[in-house]
């Protein structure tokens, strides 16, 4: 099919805050006049948002824009996120089917000139957004289905850990002033928003860069007496004692409306292996967690490394005893992978890939485990589900998820009794449970109530 006037079609790689990055820029498109279509055959503009944190990322990104190329080759294809970012112009000799490489660090604050030269196929163009405010788009599209949504407090990063691309990729930490983000959610809640999703690469940084005291647990204050805003979640809080403080624990625990449930990402707990990454060491860790832990019906998810260079049997194995103590309702475990440019990639020690991919299955066969362990508990509890809708393999099942689940990247709760509508939260029990899902059925219409 010839391709159409005005249509893009834009494919998300990578993360959550692409996923952002995505929506926004999807939104300054349609404010400029274009259309967004789901088949690139009809589309006259490609985008491809990319992600480029490892090595795997990398090839997945350059097999989508190759792939979307080729079924569409009459369209203008352009090319952002953090493939341009981390390898800039060289991309150009490397990917000459790539009309226009584009390159952002802030996409809501996308300036009108930005869009007209994306449009236009500009070779290589790179925005630079006003700092402080938004000014981009007033709304943008959103990918998780209407009632939930993810909000982007900062980007960049200020740590070094040591087999980390990000710094180098998107720069120092820059965090957005608070009235901005709060703007922002106020109009997510005006357009049916219950559940709102706080992303960044360091969370626990936020503010720091901003003048005043502007804290994560002041942002989080602020945000929980938005109206109509039901479940607030954190992603990516790194486990800094200094940050991670008894006002944030505090602020938790007086507002029932920010859940329970926080991601810290420890990437391991072996003294050896933390001081080669550039990470916190076990005590700061444990002391995290025993402070978070305070705030009642915790959970904590996490993301940990295997085969980190110099990784030993027997720090790999403490490792799992710490997972097998239960601390985690759910974890992601990733195989270490050299990356060009960081500290890790020139340290000795390297553990052979065969070793690393059994260390992964043993871990994860041990956090399984757990999930199940955790998962059993809660039969015969009453919860609040949001329901997400009819189950993608059968209309007769509604998919939802618990206050403490996050999408995509967690189980999911199947609800084989009761109706409700797509964006609704309904108390549903537990009537089974896997290592990953839950099962369970509605046992009131009412809802919760949403404030006005």
């Amino acid at each position: 099919m010839a391709p159409g006037k005005n249509r893009f079609f834009l494919y998300s790689l990578g993360c959550p805050k692409n996923l952002v990055d995505s929506e926004w820029l999807s939104g300054a498109l349609m404010a400029a006049g274009w259309q967004p279509v789901s088949d690139p055959g009809e589309a006259a503009l490609l985008l491809v948002n990319t992600c480029a944190f490892i090595e795997d990322a990398v090839s997945e990104s350059i097999e989508a824009i190759l792939s979307l190329r080729a079924e569409a080759p009459e369209a203008r294809l352009a090319v952002t996120g953090c493939l341009p970012l981390r390898y800039g112009r060289s991309l150009r000799a490397l990917l000459p089917e790539v009309e226009t490489f584009f390159t952002c660090r802030r996409m809501d604050c996308l300036q009108e000139r930005d869009v007209r030269r994306l449009i236009a196929g500009a070779g290589w163009m790179a925005s630079r957004p006003l700092c402080g405010e938004a000014a981009g788009p007033a709304v943008r599209p959103l990918s998780s289905g209407g009632a939930s949504a993810y909000v982007k407090i900062a980007d960049g990063c200020n740590r070094r850990c040591a087999y980390c691309t990000i710094p180098a990729i998107r720069g120092k930490s820059r965090s957005r002033v608070p009235s901005d983000i709060v703007r922002e959610v106020a109009g997510l809640s005006a357009r049916g928003v219950r559940e709102i999703i706080l992303v960044a690469q360091d969370t626990a940084a936020y503010g720091a860069d901003l003048p005043g005291d502007v804290t994560l647990a002041g942002l989080l204050e602020t945000l929980a007496g938005c109206r109509g805003i039901q479940w607030i979640k954190v992603l990516y809080l790194y486990p800094d004692v200094r940050r991670v403080t008894d006002g944030l624990v505090s602020v938790f625990t007086r507002h029932p409306n920010l859940c329970p449930v926080v991601d810290v990402p420890i990437q391991h707990i072996a003294p050896g292996v933390l001081k080669r990454m550039r990470r916190p060491g076990p005590a700061a860790v444990q002391k995290v967690l025993n402070r978070l832990g305070r705030i009642p019906g915790i959970r904590f998810r996490t993301t940990v490394i295997v085969g980190f260079p110099g990784e030993t049997r027997e720090e790999f194995e403490a490792l799992c005893r710490f997972v097998e103590e239960g601390w985690f309702y759910s974890l992601g475990a990733f195989a270490y992978s050299d990356e060009e440019g960081t500290a890790a990639c020139g340290l000795p020690g390297k553990v052979p890939e065969a070793e690393k991919q059994a260390r992964l299955t043993a871990l994860m066969a041990v956090q399984q485990e757990v999930s199940a362990r955790h998962n059993a508990a809660m039969k015969g509890e009453t919860f609040p589900v949001l329901i997400e809708g009819e189950h993608e393999e059968t209309p007769l099942l509604l998919k939802g998820r618990t206050a403490f689940q996050f999408p995509e990247i967690d189980g999911c709760v199947l609800v084989t009794e009761g109706t409700a509508d797509a964006g609704e939260i309904k108390q549903v029990r537990i009537t089974d449970a896997g290592p990953y899902d839950l099962v369970g059925g509605i046992v009131e219409n009412k809802g919760l109530r949403t404030e006005d």
